[in-house]
């Protein structure tokens, strides 16, 4: 465990049960001429109610300071929030323990009245991973989770910020059982308390805390941890070290320097039936500038699988942390505010996740194309009409909401194209890797890039080329390169041709919308006679009611059947229940790789340089 682990266990102790003895509260002084001072104390001693319970202390605030905001959405969410609707109460009192009264303006603001007199607030927070909502649920890796043997939050979930105060510098502290290990990316000072610079710096710090296991390792200079809770002891850090450290090592040899010095992995690896307890219908992780929180239904056989995930987040140390908009700088909690570059946060990142482990040997060329061409499988079920950065722009509505999944299929493949382009064009010396470190040095954690004028700062420190690339690929819906590109690496594509597997297909690609619902993504002209539309909600299939929790059962029944079975599917379209009858198909290969054999010269070279770090 580490030294800050150490003091801030420590420091609970003595704090459990001492916060407030007898009730009392501490006589706040108002200082008009000092800054106000911020302190929040998380207390999750009693996880049985399944509540955070939180308190404030401050002083010297402003008139200005009058309103307290909850989260509406955080960064790398790309979604509706709506943390507010998760407090179940909300007080606010004076230095001599006074009520002052406190309105609630909206789902995530609370207008105190009378502000500069305040010294201490108290709510408590439901955790979301069981909570109820009728709209914008909370994927589990963006909100909290609490139980009596661990609890898992982002920060941004339990606490929020004085109007104005976005800026102030924070104190932070948790009460928990002593004998939990904890797991945070904050700094902790000597008296024990976690703290930030500003709120979004504390909103950049998820906590795990509970019966962990723990494993550390090396990367360059980055001191890396593993934090894992699991019901299943057959799951746990070392194991997940183990199984990753290669492909982290990897990330260090394809960055070539450490951009932070430290970086935590805080990981809830549910067993299935804990998983369905909760309630959960999608999982995942969200990275964060030195930390990433993961909660994934995990077995010991699932552990392999996790490699390329820590891999993507990872890499977020290069961007968003250090290569960012000035638009998400200081970022905008209240209001969702979206950045055009959500190709070069995700899709780029994924694109470098995947590179790297071929450039460092851990995958081979074939396993690296077939990472291709399931991407480009994925982005055959999303709207080719829309752009990445229209994708971007429209995240926070239903329309873009529900193609932002993509941008870590068409965007990854969009990033390998660049990539291609720009070796060919500077003879093999610089791709996309290097001008990503070169913009590194350019701009940086505390100087963001401009919003509107990035891809013109690309283009400059390239070719004019790649602003044609971008304005056909990024910025533009213009069907993707893949036989242009990997030809001039020499490999042919075959767009489509019969599988060798000889297993039945449903035949029609599915996808989830926003309300986690299965739809149809498109319909393959050999389907069309069965009468499916784009956007069908597939309600029932063989008479059982599908959802996400069963649809791979279901749908791998079709296994055992034939080429040319019929079966019958119940959809939803336009509010109306309707019943389709369909045949099972022959399987097809799609978006297929060949190597090409015989290259020429400027194939071989340009395949070479593409496979290695410059």
């Amino acid at each position: 465990m580490s030294t800050p682990q150490r003091l801030q266990r420590a420091f609970v102790v003595l704090l459990t049960g001492a916060l407030f003895i007898g009730g009392c509260r501490p006589a706040i002084q108002t200082d008009r001429t000092a800054p106000p001072d911020i302190v929040y104390d998380i207390d999750i001693t009693h996880p049985a109610d399944d509540l955070f319970h939180v308190t404030v202390q401050t002083r010297n605030l402003r008139p200005e300071n009058n309103v307290y905001n909850f989260a509406a959405t955080a960064p790398g969410t790309y979604s509706i929030l709506d943390f507010g609707r998760f407090v179940k109460s909300f007080s606010v009192f004076d230095a001599n323990g006074k009520p002052i009264n406190v309105e609630q303006i909206s789902t995530n603001r609370w207008r105190i009245e009378d502000p500069e007199h305040v010294a201490l607030l108290r709510y408590d927070v439901e955790d979301t991973f069981d909570a109820e909502v009728s709209e914008h649920s909370v994927a589990p890796m963006c909100g909290s989770g609490i139980d009596t043997t661990y609890a898992a939050f982002n920060t941004f979930s339990v606490l929020g910020y004085f109007e104005g105060l976005q800026s102030s510098p924070i104190r932070m502290r948790i009460q928990y059982n002593p004998d939990w290990m904890i797991g945070c990316a904050m700094d902790v000072d000597e008296s024990g308390f976690y703290v930030a610079q500003t709120f979004d710096r504390l909103a950049d710090c998820p906590v795990l805390v509970g019966q962990l296991t723990f494993a550390e390792t090396q990367v360059n200079d980055i001191d890396v941890e593993v934090y894992v809770f699991a019901p299943d002891t057959a799951v746990s850090a070392p194991k997940v070290l183990t199984l990753a450290d290669d492909v982290l090592q990897s990330a260090g040899e394809f960055i070539g320097y450490s951009p932070v010095p430290y970086y935590k992995f805080l990981m809830v690896l549910l067993d299935g039936p804990t998983f369905r307890r909760y309630g959960l219908t999608s999982a995942g992780a969200l990275e964060h500038s030195y930390s990433s929180l993961y909660v994934l239904p995990t077995s010991e056989q699932d552990l392999p699988e996790l490699r390329s995930t820590m891999a993507h987040e990872f890499m977020h140390i290069l961007t968003p942390l250090n290569l960012h908009s000035e638009i998400i700088h200081t970022y905008n909690f209240t209001v969702p505010t979206p950045s055009e570059h959500l190709w070069l946060y995700e899709g780029v990142t994924e694109w470098v996740s995947d590179i790297m482990q071929l450039r460092s040997g851990l995958i081979t060329t074939e396993e690296y194309l077939q990472q291709v061409s399931q991407k480009l499988r994925v982005n055959d079920g999303f709207n080719k009409d829309m752009s990445l950065t229209q994708m971007a722009l429209t995240v926070y509505t239903p329309e873009g909401g529900g193609q932002f999944g993509n941008v870590y299929n068409r965007g990854a493949v969009t990033a390998t194209y660049l990539d291609i382009r720009l070796l060919e064009l500077s003879n093999g010396t610089r791709g996309l890797r290097e001008l990503f470190l070169d913009l590194l040095d350019q701009y940086g954690k505390e100087r963001p890039f401009p919003e509107d004028s990035f891809f013109s700062v690309i283009t400059e420190n390239t070719y004019p080329e790649i602003g044609e690339f971008i304005d056909s690929y990024i910025r533009g819906s213009k069907a993707l390169p893949t036989e242009e590109y990997l030809g001039r690496l020499g490999f042919r594509y075959i767009a489509q041709r019969p599988s060798a597997d000889e297993r039945p297909s449903f035949g029609v690609p599915i996808t989830v919308n926003e309300d986690r619902e299965i739809i149809v993504a498109n319909v393959p002209e050999e389907s069309i006679e069965s009468g499916f539309q784009e956007g069908d909600v597939l309600l029932r299939l063989f008479g059982t009611e599908l959802n996400l929790a069963n649809a791979r059962e279901v749908f791998n029944s079709i296994l055992t059947m034939k080429v040319g079975d019929p079966y019958e599917v119940v959809v939803r379209r336009k509010g109306q229940e309707m019943t389709l009858q369909g045949k099972l198909l022959r399987r097809m290969s799609r978006h297929v790789f060949e190597d090409m054999g015989d290259l020429t010269e400027a194939q071989r070279a340009l395949r070479e340089r593409w496979l290695r770090n410059h």
